[in-house]
């Protein structure tokens, strides 16, 4: 009986090793009922917020004053800045 249970745990530490270790830690959090963070997701999304903002980069740079201030650093891709979607134009009349 042992013989199985043996042969079933090597299996299952051969399926972790080849899965991504991201996902692995995802799902390991989602059995103990908690949400996972996905920081990438959350960096995008930061930095899609900031590049939407038409203040000339005012709001960039006192965010990342004030994270300074409390010793974190803002580390957002700088690069290529995608431009804001546009909105769509209604056509026809409205009433």
């Amino acid at each position: 009986m042992s013989d199985l249970r043996k042969d079933l745990l090597r299996q299952m530490k051969a399926i972790r090793e080849k899965m991504d270790p991201k996902l692995v830690e995802r799902a390991r959090l989602a059995a103990l009922g908690k949400v996972p963070y996905d920081s990438d997701a959350a960096k995008e999304a930061v930095g899609h917020f900031l590049d939407a903002k038409r203040d000339g980069g005012a709001f960039r740079r006192k965010l990342e004053q004030a994270l300074k201030a409390e010793g974190a650093a803002l580390d957002l891709d700088d690069g290529e800045k995608a431009p804001p979607p546009v909105k769509p134009r209604r056509g026809g009349r409205m009433t």
